[in-house]
């Protein structure tokens, strides 16, 4: 019988490990089901997804002409007690909410060569996550509506006793019925717990935290008094950070460590909207529901989802409709065809720190110069003809190259010597930003420019994480961690008006353990 790819449908051998075409995984599940179904009665149609715990297919039901989707846990993992345990209580969990904005588990069975495996509900449409991504932040009005269904899907799932752990963009999806209406879908309880529930797996036994660090609550980090335990305002404190990211286009905490986040979390207040993205249209009252849903002492926020949901309900009508711009990015210096005016005393303002070769990047030094009053020509000046102003200009720009030369030819010695600081101002090609990481933390204690030989003066201590603009080059970068006996040095290219990423670690982020605060889990 002949065997075709799953994705692009060419017909290749079974025995090899990725389609020759498309270059799809071959695994022995797919080999074993694509043409025979799942427990006879599982059609395969297509693979959503792979991993190092299953995969992920979309199915047809054949005896109910219905489509599914079938989440897959490979049989040399499922004998694990703690993966088979995880995957066990996603089940169990499922089986006790039935709500119209919560993804429905239908069928959990174990196959003859030990896989386990769960039928869900198949959801045709796109997850937040892909939604922001496409269309960039959301006009409030429609931030809210769709924040207003996820929370009556959380309240649900609450009500029965669970925190879902990992509310966001990703677990959200947007799905239209069969009258175009759309509505919000929670998905994934791979790692809900009941309240209460002291049993988890091996990873959370050993400090590790599961989930997303961009959307994790100081709870889920451990910060709680003694005796108590997580419960649903976690999950609202993770919703008020994907409400943020629906407005602003960007979420109110960014760090590339998980030290950074971890800090960011315990301690940090997210800035205001309009700070993050000026172009935001949200009113002062919808950004007040989530700030109060983002306090760090759980006892301020809403106490329930549906008290959140009901608070949004109320201002709804009086939210806008138009979204704003995407945040904006880092400001960025350009060669332009324009002459670049100098004010003395707001060009000392904007040139860089000692040791780094200067550089014009200011927008702020841009606006000023701009106001600089131009040499107004006679107004009873004849125009020349464009042939004429040619040859005028090709003249003038003769005349000055002449002029200049004869200035910097002269010697010196009989007027007296202008002082010129050292620090002076040129027109150069634009930065690099440099982003300094380190896990789990780390003072960077030099930065050397491996073009000229020369050291960057650093202001004050340079704790990571740390951004750094610098002029295009190579660089070596020194980190040390009293925590570790020797220092790490990487070199990095920093090139004119793009950002680059340098990032060591003096430890494995996956067995390092988190600080102890003193609370329960």
């Amino acid at each position: 019988m002949p065997f075709f790819c799953i994705h692009c449908r060419s017909e290749i051998d079974p025995k090899f490990k990725a389609c020759p075409y498309c270059g799809e995984a071959i695994t022995d599940f797919l080999r074993r089901y694509l043409e025979s179904p799942i427990d006879g009665k599982y059609q395969m149609l297509s693979r959503l997804g792979i991993g190092g715990m299953g995969e992920v297919y979309k199915v047809l039901h054949i005896h109910l002409n219905s489509v599914r989707v079938i989440k897959l846990m490979r049989a040399n993992i499922a004998g694990e007690a703690g993966v088979h345990e995880r995957f066990l209580r996603e089940a169990r969990l499922a089986t006790k909410i039935h709500h119209p904005n919560v993804a429905t588990l239908f069928d959990f069975s174990t196959l003859e060569d030990g896989s386990r495996y769960m039928v869900w509900e198949y959801i045709e449409g796109i997850n937040l996550h892909e939604l922001l991504a496409e269309r960039g932040p959301l006009s409030p009005k429609y931030a809210a509506r769709i924040a207003i269904e996820a929370l009556h899907g959380l309240d649900a799932i609450h009500r029965a006793g669970i925190v879902h752990r990992d509310m966001s963009p990703e677990n959200l999806m947007i799905a239209r019925d069969d009258e175009a209406v759309e509505h919000v879908k929670i998905i994934d309880l791979g790692i809900a717990k009941h309240w209460g529930d002291s049993s988890t797996d091996e990873k959370t036994k050993t400090g590790m935290f599961v989930g997303k660090w961009k959307y994790c609550s100081p709870e889920h980090l451990g910060m709680l008094p003694e005796g108590e335990r997580i419960d649903g305002r976690a999950d609202l404190y993770s919703f008020g950070i994907v409400l943020y990211e629906m407005l602003a286009g960007m979420p109110p905490f960014h760090s590339d460590t998980p030290h950074g986040f971890l800090m960011m979390h315990a301690s940090e207040r997210p800035r205001a909207l309009r700070e993050v993205n000026p172009s935001v249209t949200a009113s002062p009252e919808l950004e007040s529901l989530i700030f109060r849903s983002l306090e760090k002492d759980r006892n301020r926020r809403f106490a329930t989802a549906r008290e959140f949901a009901t608070a949004l309900e109320k201002i709804l009508p009086s939210l806008a409709d138009q979204p704003g711009a995407p945040p904006p990015l880092p400001v960025e210096s350009e060669v332009t065809a324009d002459a670049t005016r100098v004010g003395s005393e707001r060009m000392d303002a904007a040139t860089v720190a000692a040791g780094e070769a200067p550089t014009l990047v200011t927008q702020g030094v841009a606006r000023d110069l701009a106001r600089v009053p131009e040499p107004v020509a006679p107004v009873a000046a004849p125009v020349a003809p464009r042939k004429s102003r040619g040859l005028l200009i090709a003249a003038i720009v003769v005349v000055a190259i002449v002029i200049a030369g004869f200035f910097l030819g002269r010697t010196r010695v009989d007027t007296p010597e202008i002082v010129t600081p050292k620090k002076q101002v040129v027109v150069a090609t634009a930065p690099g930003r440099l982003g300094i990481n380190a896990f789990p933390w780390a003072n960077v204690t030099s930065i050397r420019n491996l073009d000229n030989g020369q050291a960057v003066e650093l202001a004050s201590p340079m704790i990571t994480p740390q951004p750094i603009d610098l002029p295009p080059g190579r660089y070596e970068i020194t980190f040390m961690n009293p925590a570790y006996r020797n220092p790490i040095t990487r070199m990095v290219d920093v090139r004119a008006g793009s950002e680059a990423m340098i990032e060591v670690q003096f430890v494995d982020p996956a067995t390092a353990s988190l600080p102890d605060f003193g609370g329960g889990r």
